[in-house]
C-alpha cells in the first residue's frame, strides 16, 4: 500500500523532539553560510549564486541522467538575467529550459506557486513536446492513456522491478489542488522542514509524464527561497542530493510505502540540507580565490584571450594548463598561445612549470594562499 491511499492522506504527522538535533544543526549551518555570505562584498555574492545555480542545474539534471556543460549553463544564467547579449552562443533547449525553471522559482519566490505555473516550468523542460524518442504532453497533468505511472528498476537478464507506482490521473486535479494549497498556505512549519513535506508529496503524485524529479527539486529551492526572502542561492541541496542519490531514492520509496508519519523521511532531508550548507564552503573558498586573482590582475592589462582562460581556468579547468589548451578555448595558434602564456607570467599572474611537451602553468603562489 502507498501512502496515498491511507485513509488519512495526506495527512502528514512527524516526531518534533526526533528532528529538533538535525534541524537545529541545518539552521546553524544555515546562520554560519549567510554570516560567511555578509561578508562578502555584493559582487561576489553575485559571484556565488551563479555558480550554485549552476551547480543545482547541472546536478538535478544529472539525477536523471541528463550532463550539461556547466560553460553552457554559466551562460544561459548570464543570458536569462540580461547580463549578456541574447546574440551570445547558441544554448540547446536542454540547457535553457532547466535555467529558465531554477530561476523562476528561486526569483519569484513571493509569487504563489499555481497549478499554471508549474505547467509553463514543464514546458520549458520539454519545448518540443518530446522526452527521448517519447512524445509526451508538456503543460499538462498525466492522462494515463497508456497505462498507470510507474517508477521502475530495469536490471539486465531480471524482470522489472516496479518500484512506485503513481496515484491514478483521474484524481490529479483535486490532489494538485490539496497540494498547492498546503504548499502556498504561510503557515509556522520552518521552511526546511517544509521544503521536505512538498517535496515527498509533489514526487508521489507524480502529476506529469516526465520531469517529476526536476520540477520537484525546484520546488525545494522555491521554498527555501521564500523562507529566507532571497532570490540568492548559495547552497545547493540538489547538488547534495547528486551525491547521496542512492539513499536519495530508497529513502523516497521507504517513505512513499510506509505510513503518514515521515519523521524518517524529514530527518535524512535535514541532514542532507546540512550536509550541503556545511559543503557550500568550497563555494565561498571559490569566490575568495576568484576574488583575489582578479584583484591581482587588475593591476595589468589583459587581452580578451587572457581573460577567457583566466575565466574558464577558475570556474571549470581539469588538469594543467597547456599552450594547447589555450588555443584550443581560445582558437588560436599553438604560437599565440604560447605568448600570451608568458605573458602571464611576466605579470606574476601565473608561473611556468616542467619544460618541453610537459610545460604547463600554474596560478602564482601569491594567488593561491
Amino acid at each position: 500500500m502507498y501512502i496515498y491511499e491511507l485513509a488519512d492522506w495526506p495527512t502528514f504527522t512527524w516526531d518534533v523532539e526526533r528532528l529538533f538535533h538535525s534541524l537545529t544543526e541545518a539552521v546553524h549551518l544555515q546562520g554560519v553560510l549567510f554570516g560567511r555570505m555578509e561578508a562578502l562584498g555584493s559582487e561576489a555574492r553575485q559571484e556565488a549564486d551563479a555558480l550554485v545555480t549552476a551547480q543545482t542545474v547541472i546536478s538535478s539534471s544529472a539525477i536523471e541522467g541528463e550532463y550539461l556543460d556547466i560553460s553552457a549553463v554559466k551562460h544561459s544564467i548570464a543570458r536569462q538575467r540580461s547580463l549578456l547579449s541574447v546574440t551570445g552562443m547558441s544554448i540547446e533547449h536542454a540547457v535553457d529550459g532547466p535555467v529558465a525553471m531554477h530561476l523562476d522559482a528561486t526569483e519569484r519566490h513571493e509569487d504563489p506557486l499555481t497549478l499554471d505555473r508549474l505547467h509553463a516550468w514543464h514546458r520549458t523542460l520539454f519545448p518540443t513536446g518530446e522526452s527521448g524518442k517519447r512524445t509526451i504532453a508538456a503543460g499538462r497533468l498525466r492522462d494515463d492513456e497508456n497505462g498507470r505511472m510507474q517508477v521502475v528498476s530495469y536490471s539486465p537478464g531480471r524482470p522489472p522491478i516496479v518500484l512506485f507506482e503513481a496515484p491514478h490521473a483521474a484524481v490529479l486535479e483535486c490532489e494538485m489542488d490539496r497540494f498547492l494549497s498546503y504548499l502556498n498556505d504561510n503557515d509556522l512549519t520552518h521552511p526546511f522542514i517544509k521544503a521536505a513535506i512538498v517535496h515527498l508529496w509533489f514526487v508521489t503524485l507524480h502529476p506529469y509524464e516526465d520531469g517529476n524529479g526536476r520540477i520537484g527539486r525546484a520546488i525545494i529551492d522555491y521554498i527555501l527561497a521564500r523562507g529566507e526572502g532571497s532570490a540568492l542561492r548559495f547552497y545547493s541541496p540538489s547538488s547534495q542530493i547528486h551525491k547521496e542519490q542512492l539513499s536519495y531514492y530508497i529513502r523516497l520509496e521507504l517513505a512513499q510505502k510506509g505510513s503518514l508519519d515521515i519523521t524518517d523521511w524529514i530527518v535524512w532531508f535535514l541532514d542532507c540540507l546540512a550536509r550541503s550548507l556545511a559543503n557550500a564552503k568550497d563555494i565561498v573558498a571559490s569566490v575568495l580565490r576568484r576574488e583575489r586573482f582578479y584583484q591581482m590582475a587588475s593591476a595589468h592589462s589583459l587581452s580578451p584571450n587572457q581573460h577567457t582562460v583566466i575565466a574558464h581556468y577558475l570556474d571549470s579547468f581539469k588538469g594543467n594548463l597547456t599552450s594547447s589548451n589555450y588555443a584550443t578555448i581560445c582558437k588560436v595558434s599553438q604560437d599565440t598561445a604560447t605568448r600570451d602564456l608568458q605573458d602571464l607570467c611576466a605579470k606574476g599572474l601565473f608561473v611556468q612549470m616542467g619544460a618541453g611537451r610537459s610545460t604547463h602553468y600554474v596560478p602564482s603562489p601569491g594567488f593561491e594562499q
